[in-house]
């Protein structure tokens, strides 16, 4: 199942016309698992389990916390079910470069989809600088 165990590794993979993403296999990743698509603090998008935000979901409601409830789900894009062949419909694909090569990075119990290799650098440095 996606995320069971720790995710690491990148990988590039292109959304084809359809707006199909391939789920690298390092994400543990099977037929008709449900994931759910966020919307990350920067240029890319965040790839997690459904039973994860489910997880969270239920611990903040036992603690009464309605507004943090609020933010974690407003960030979600869409719920998508992986196919055969380890793709999903990746809804975000347009607002991605016109040559819909995407970089994949391993985050432990997610994933996360840059634009491209060049934005997740960016996007590291930008991490380093603001350590």
């Amino acid at each position: 199942m996606f995320g069971e165990l720790p995710i690491f590794g990148n990988s590039e993979n292109k959304i084809d016309s359809k707006g199909r993403l391939f789920v690298p296999k390092f994400t543990g990743v099977e037929e008709n698992d449900q994931l759910i698509i966020q919307k990350g603090y920067g240029n890319f998008y965040i790839i997690i389990n459904c039973s994860k935000i489910d997880e969270e979901i239920i611990k903040l409601k036992e603690k009464d916390e309605k507004r943090k409830i609020e933010l974690l789900t407003s960030s979600i894009v869409s719920l998508v079910k992986v196919d055969k062949q380890g793709r999903i419909i990746f809804h975000p694909y347009e607002s991605f470069a016109i040559d819909r090569k995407v970089f994949i990075h391993g985050n432990y119990d997610s994933v996360q989809v840059f634009p491209s290799k060049k934005d997740y650098e960016n996007h590291i440095q930008e991490l380093e600088k603001n350590r």
